[in-house]
This record gives C-alpha cells, structure tokens and sequence, in this order.
C-alpha cells in the first residue's frame, strides 16, 4: 500500500474517531457507532475506536455486544486497564458477576491506583454476596480518594448487609460530609435505623432525603415503615399512598398498605390491595402473603383465604 494512501485512511480513520467521540460526549449512541466502524474500516486495528464503540454498544444495552469490542481491544492493548474494567461493567450487566471479578482483577493488575475500579470490584463482590471482601475493596478506593462519597456509602450498604449498623451509619455520615445533599446516604442511614429498629430517628433521615428529593417514593415507603412500626398507622398510610402516585406499578408500595390495613384489622382494603400486589409480581408476593405473619391477623377470615385459593387456580 502506497505511503500517501496509507496516510489519507489514517486521516479519515481518525476524523470519523473525532466525530464518533462527540457523538459519545453528546449520548447519541446509534450515530457514534456508525462513525467508529467508519474509523475501523480505515484502520481495523485502532484500539481506541474498538474501545469507543464498546462503551456505546454498553450505553445503549448491548453488553454482549460491547464484550466482543473490548475483547478485540485488549487483543491490541492487553495492559489497557480501562479497557478490562469496562468489560467488567458489561460482564456485570449480564450478571456474569465472577466473569466480571476477573475482569476487574486485571484492571487493578495493570492500574493498582485505579479507585473507580476497586470500587466497582466491590460493587461486584456484594452482587456476589462477599460483603467482607467488598468492604476490603471500597476500603482500597477510600485510600485512593478518602472523600469518595460514594465508596463511603457502598461501603455502608455492605456493612448493613452483615447487620454492622453502627458502622454502617459511621459510614453514611461520612457520605454526607463529602457530600450533604447525598440523597441516597440519608435514604440508605435512615433504612439502616429502621432495622435497627430506632424508628425514630430513621424518620429524620427520611425527612431530610425527602427534603432534597420530595418524589423519592423508596424513601416514602421507608418512612411509612418506621410510622407503621410506631403504630401511627394513619401516617403511615399517608407517605404509602404518596409512594404509590409515585410509583403505582411497584408491588412492594401495595403490599405495604396491605399488612398496615391487616395491622387495622381493615380486612377488606387489605386484600384489595394484596391483590394489586400479587396481580404485579405474584411470583414473589403469592408465597409471602400465604406464609408471612404479617397477615395471621385477618388469615382465618373466609376472604382472605379465598384469595389464596383463588391464586392457586
């Protein structure tokens, strides 16, 4: 191939490059992937266009897809340690989650101060249920970047996982130090509270996720929790039927009013709502309205048990 030649495919593989990146940089994911394999045409061995197309097949769901573009990377930049954590991403997006694992260990091989990838390592190991070994690793990323807001709510979600709930409130606030109005760390302090049955308090940590974000319909439901759990059924009820405007095809925001109905003894509103709950997911929400104590109040009513039977045909 003549010089000249050579160097007019290297200028058009890199101008449709550029183009596929500002592309990327403005989420037009369909478009910037027909400009990479424009680039790709010209020069197939240019890792930085397999790589770009790779993060846009993962934007826009096609992680199988992006696997096999990082793969064609790391066959020309085996040591890329972006390359192996993004393929890591999209691993973990098909919940092939030990896949994943080891595609992050090669990312930190190749960039041990890498933080991004220590954390989404933990991220991964609780998808994997190893609590300790995912707060070892966000543990890692907060060395690397101590006012990680996020690493230090991971990390309290995981410490909350293993019932360690004062730590994992000393972990929330450090979230919210870094970051004040880190809506998800209040939500997460306030969760942590309910279970550890300080009621009370976790309504003020609702209470001020709440004020930062007033639709966050989880942090509603969880605060309706702690009213239910006070026995002020009649607030609980009120942020439930606020979840439920919000979100009305969640099931668990229906199966909440239903056991508060049942705590009443309102046995009519609480089938009616287990049945809006069983109706959206009645895989999970069957069994657990058949077994769970929650409703042994009202489960000797003759309606009650006919909505069990009924489910069962």
């Amino acid at each position: 191939m003549p010089n000249s030649f050579k160097l007019t495919l290297n200028l058009e593989a890199e101008f449709f490059f550029q183009q596929g990146l500002r592309r990327n940089n403005v989420q037009k994911f369909e478009a910037a992937i027909a400009s990479f394999d424009k680039a790709l045409k010209c020069k197939p061995d240019y890792p930085e266009a397999l790589f770009q197309k790779g993060f846009a097949l993962g934007s826009l769901g096609r992680h199988k897809d992006a696997i096999a573009c990082f793969d064609e990377t790391l066959k020309l930049r085996t040591d890329d340690c972006w390359v192996w954590h993004n393929r890591a991403i999209a691993l973990g997006k098909l919940e092939r989650h030990l896949d994943a694992l080891n595609s992050f260990e090669r990312a930190i091989e190749f960039n041990p101060n890498a933080a991004t990838a220590w954390h989404n390592r933990g991220l991964t190991l609780c998808d994997l249920g190893l609590y300790e070994k995912a707060i070892a690793s966000f543990e890692r990323t907060l060395k690397l970047q101590a006012d990680a807001y996020w690493a230090w709510n991971n990390r309290g979600n995981a410490l909350r996982q293993l019932k360690r709930y004062e730590e994992a409130l000393n972990s929330y606030d450090r979230a919210i130090e870094f970051f004040v109005n880190n809506v998800l760390a209040w939500h997460n302090r306030g969760v942590t509270l309910n279970e550890w049955g300080r009621y009370h308090k976790a309504i003020a940590s609702f209470d001020r996720a709440l004020t930062i974000q007033p639709n966050h319909h989880k942090a509603l439901l969880n605060r309706g929790l702690s009213w239910e759990k006070l026995g002020y059924y009649e607030d609980a009820m009120e942020n439930y039927n606020q979840a439920a405007e919000l979100q009305p095809n969640d099931p668990v925001v229906w199966y909440s009013k239903a056991r508060c109905y049942a705590s009443q003894n309102n046995i009519a509103a609480a089938i009616e709502n287990l049945q809006q709950a069983i109706n959206l997911s009645p895989e999970t929400y069957l069994p657990i309205v058949a077994n769970n104590s929650d409703f042994d109040r009202i489960r000797s009513d003759q309606r009650f048990q006919a909505l069990i039977q009924e489910q069962k045909y």
